[in-house]
């Protein structure tokens, strides 16, 4: 997985499931980025339903600020709609 990412996984090992989530997106993006196969597309866009979910529940349980988990969120969505 390329580390270039505005919000690195690393830096979320301390809330349940986001650095796993994150990662797990990224891995899907990249093999999305390189085959846009339709499988490919489906793989990735549940991928972002996963990440995007979890985001959403840290921040309902306040294990994650709401203007980071609005950056997050804007972020991979950028990603998801090039």
């Amino acid at each position: 997985m390329n580390n270039n990412y505005k919000f690195n996984p690393d830096n979320y090992h301390g809330i349940l499931g986001l650095s796993e989530g994150l990662s797990n997106f990224y891995n899907s993006f990249e093999i999305y980025r390189d085959n846009k196969s339709k499988e490919n597309w489906f793989g990735f866009r549940r991928k972002w339903e996963d990440v995007f979910f979890t985001i959403k529940h840290r921040e309902t349980e306040g294990n994650l600020n709401p203007v980071t988990a609005n950056e997050m969120r804007d972020y991979l969505e950028v990603l998801i709609n090039d």
